[in-house]
């Protein structure tokens, strides 16, 4: 694992002010991002929708939908 010149030094940094070692600074870093990463909540979409006006046929009565289809 190769981390940038900047992450390596902010970690350096924090880890002796916190006066700890480097490698559980690290780890309880990762941990903290994975584990937010998993809670996030998924992208949720929204679709847009109009406005039809009344049905002209109830579709779960089959003998006027048949009709309504066949005078189509």
């Amino acid at each position: 694992m190769v981390l940038d010149d900047a992450c390596m030094e902010g970690i350096r940094a924090e880890a002796y002010r916190e006066r700890r070692d480097m490698s559980s600074l690290v780890n309880e870093l990762l941990g903290e991002g994975l584990r937010r990463r998993r809670e996030r909540s998924p992208l949720v979409f929204t679709l847009p929708s109009f406005s039809m006006g009344q049905p002209r046929v109830n579709i779960a009565d089959r003998d006027e939908l048949e009709r309504a289809m066949e005078d189509a």
